[in-house]
């Protein structure tokens, strides 16, 4: 990975340390560990290029030069952040874009049917994987407990991944309950809570055919203490915002502090990175979408991918579930990073279309109905990562100036094409009307406050086809995405579309907030397509504050706005007071949500301060929804 990933993490180490603890606090946190070094956020990356500021993601950033080191640091011969550099000058400069036209072109229809080996598809072997990445000897555990199962799968950068990993472990598979009896009790209860409360939808991500979240990945930090601290730390954080309003930070920090120092332990050791730590870095990444600190995800993101195409070629990562999932899991970070920042995306295309190939081929062997939809969803999913990548490569290439107004408008309107051509040749098993919700008879009396009337046949997909429904919610909000940036002339017609999709995001938002059925995390995936969403209807006091009571709520269950998104939407509605809180009078703003906020915000702050000098200004996107307030507004 380099040393830029090490120094990344020793700037997030002993988070726990500056909290105030009372003495039973403290003991508590003496018992899982704790570091004592400062909080300074440093995140050491490239240059982001100038793209999209719509929601403020990527913010008050200068010229686009490289990380400049400081004094204390440029006097040695060859530092890390030396090292750092020299990653930037080759990796993440201005280099121009290769036209991928013809590549873009070949993407397939989505009915179509390659050809695939079979390969199987149920639980994964840890022992396997550890045995085809190049098993190393194991250590004692950093609490001097017998040798750390995290120590078991080290991994060679030589791995070619020229296999598909073997599954027949059945430690790992996707149905056995995993047995955490042996753990302390704080760590049990949230293991629970995370197995009996949280699922994919948790991760912001649609579709887990094979039970990944619940059987997989639990199972796995079984095995890898830092992974199991990272997902406690997760677990703690959503426990405690639903049961303890009024609690302390400690309670979850001290887990993601610990997942964190064991991370970087195993770094300092210069231990081949290996699945463990790959899972370990996508956790904490999910840590700090939460937290709404992009520019920080941003350095897991840098090592995620680093493992990635160690460990797996785009042949060998959809042959199993791990494989499948992981890439799922970081591409989601991957294409909304590269559409926020304006850059291509860190993986080629072929990790997207393989997985899209292997799916297909796989609707053809499966014989179990449930598996079949598994199969037609996947490849659904698949083809929005698809598309979302070749959205961001397009912007990307007009942002730079790497193509003319007329070159983009004939692109924009290839992939719009794309786009409803997803919807169009989409399988009819995803959109069966026999699986559509029917009985409304749970919905809440209506509110002169509603902007929609959800509550009717026609959206709500139930279980087990509900994927169906998120999908949905996805592709409007690629669809709203891509057409706002239309170079077409005729606006109004534009942005009554536009609004027509919002509305839909709306409802099905409704449908899933208020349905007895819903998952538990089933708002979180619909946070992005809700916040674009807000900026094609109309701009009343209504439809203000139904969003805002909408954004409050996605903090209550921990999904954190940065401040420049709070700041943003506030100009929008005409409410300052929203970079504070959404709702008059710090309604449903507990303390413990203030105090992650405060945290939040400058954690956030700092990482920003630390790249305000080398990174570019981005305004592109925002820009043109201002066009499109400006538009209704008249």
């Amino acid at each position: 990975m380099g040393d830029y990933y090490h120094h990344f993490l020793t700037s997030m180490a002993g988070v726990v340390g500056n909290l105030d603890t009372s003495s039973t606090e403290e003991a508590h946190l003496q018992q899982f560990g704790d570091s004592q070094s400062p909080v300074t956020q440093s995140p050491l990356h490239g240059p982001i290029p100038p793209a999209f500021q719509n929601f403020g993601y990527f913010t008050d950033y200068s010229e686009n030069v490289p990380y400049a080191a400081p004094k204390s640091q440029k006097s040695r011969k060859k530092s890390a952040h030396e090292d750092v550099e020299d990653d930037v000058s080759r990796s993440t400069k201005l280099e121009t874009i290769p036209d991928e036209d013809e590549d873009v072109n070949q993407i397939p229809n989505f009915s179509e049917r390659p050809t695939w080996s079979r390969a199987t598809s149920t639980g994964t072997s840890i022992n396997q994987i550890s045995r085809a990445i190049r098993q190393t000897s194991e250590s004692p555990s950093a609490d001097g407990n017998v040798s750390s199962p995290s120590n078991s799968t080290r991994t060679s950068s030589t791995h070619t991944a020229t296999t598909p990993l073997a599954v027949d472990n059945p430690t790992l598979s996707t149905t056995s309950f995993p047995d955490w009896t042996h753990l302390s009790p704080g760590v049990q209860r949230y293991m629970n809570y995370f197995y009996k409360h949280m699922d994919h939808h948790n991760y912001c991500i649609v579709h887990d055919g094979d039970n990944f979240f619940h059987g997989i990945l639990p199972n796995f930090a079984l095995q890898n203490e830092a992974l199991l601290n990272a997902i406690v730390g997760f677990s703690a954080y959503l426990y405690s915002l639903e049961h303890n309003p009024n609690g302390k930070m400690w309670e979850f920090l001290q887990y993601y502090n610990r997942g964190v120092t064991l991370l970087l332990a195993s770094l300092k050791r210069k231990e081949k990175p290996d699945i463990g730590t790959l899972l370990t870095i996508l956790q904490l990444a999910t840590i700090e979408e939460y937290l709404g600190d992009w520019i920080n995800l941003m350095g897991h993101q840098r090592a995620a991918c680093d493992i990635i195409t160690r460990l797996f070629t785009p042949q060998t990562a959809v042959q199993t579930p791990l494989g499948r999932m992981v890439l799922t899991w970081y591409s989601r970070f991957d294409t909304f990073v590269a559409m926020m920042g304006g850059f291509p995306t860190a993986l080629g295309q072929e990790w997207f279309t393989h997985h899209i190939d292997y799916a297909r081929h796989q609707q053809l062997s499966s014989d179990e109905e449930h598996r079949s939809f598994h199969w037609k969803a996947e490849t659904q999913y698949a083809g929005l990562r698809l598309l979302s990548r070749e959205m961001s490569m397009l912007y990307a290439r007009i942002t730079r100036g790497q193509m003319t107004s007329e070159e983009f408008e004939t692109a924009h309107a290839q992939t719009l094409q794309r786009l409803r051509d997803w919807k169009v040749q989409q399988d009819a098993e995803l959109e069966d009307p026999t699986s559509l919700v029917t009985d409304f008879t749970w919905a809440p009396v209506p509110d002169e406050a509603d902007i929609v009337s959800p509550f009717s046949p026609g959206m709500l997909y139930d279980h087990p086809k509900l994927s169906t429904t998120f999908l949905t919610v996805i592709w409007l909000s690629m669809i709203i995405m891509h057409q706002c940036q239309s170079p077409t002339s005729d606006r109004d017609r534009l942005y009554s579309e536009l609004a027509g999709h919002a509305y839909h995001v709306c409802t099905i938002f409704e449908l899933i907030h208020h349905w007895p059925n819903s998952p538990k995390g089933g708002l979180l995936p619909l946070e992005a397509p809700l916040a674009i969403s807000a900026l094609f209807v109309p701009q009343d006091a209504k439809h203000h504050m139904w969003f805002r009571r909408r954004f409050a709520l996605m903090e209550t269950k921990g999904y954190i706005h940065p401040v420049k998104v709070r700041s943003k939407m506030g100009v929008l509605f005409g409410a300052p007071e929203c970079e504070r809180w959404w709702l008059p009078n710090d309604e449903g703003f507990s303390p413990l949500l203030q105090a992650i906020r405060n945290l939040a915000d400058e954690r956030n702050a700092t990482a920003i301060n630390a790249q305000e000098e080398n990174l570019r200004e981005v305004r592109h996107i925002f820009t043109k929804m201002q066009l499109a307030e400006g538009q209704q507004a008249n």
